[in-house]
């Protein structure tokens, strides 16, 4: 789940920054070449809901590497909020941002999006009554 989310995500970047703009799914030591962004998941909370459902907060960063400092993060930052608040999956599912915010730290944009997502886990099967026959006569 939480690597079709980055895929979502990297397709939304992508699609509004076609321009030179390397998306990187993981961490990169060497050769970062700017403007780029970087996505990852910060970590999964699991809560439980009734009849074997689960809902899973996964909270996402996106880095924002600028070419231009702090203009470029000024003018990318409401354009990321905006789009990122629904996202299509590679399935074609869509799924919806919430407590999305975004600021710039040491030169970088760093955006924060949280996706829920809700989780059935089937039992075993469970044995079944019989079905009756009643027949109904009015005299």
């Amino acid at each position: 789940m939480i690597d079709q989310i980055i895929t979502g995500m990297a397709t939304v970047i992508a699609g509004l920054y076609p321009d030179a703009m390397v998306i990187y799914p993981d961490p990169i030591e060497q050769g970062l070449v700017e403007p780029a962004f970087y996505i990852h998941c910060i970590d999964v909370d699991q809560r439980d809901r009734i009849a074997g459902r689960f809902v899973h907060s996964m909270p996402f960063e996106v880095v924002y590497f600028p070419l231009n400092g702090l203009s470029d993060i000024y003018s990318t930052l409401p354009v990321l909020l905006a789009n990122l608040r629904v996202i299509s999956l590679p399935d074609g599912t869509k799924i919806s941002g919430i407590e999305i915010s975004g600021k710039p730290i040491d030169g970088e944009g760093h955006i924060s999006v949280t996706y829920d997502a809700t989780l059935y886990v089937q039992g075993p099967p469970v044995a079944k009554m019989q079905t009756i026959e009643i027949t109904e006569r009015i005299k």
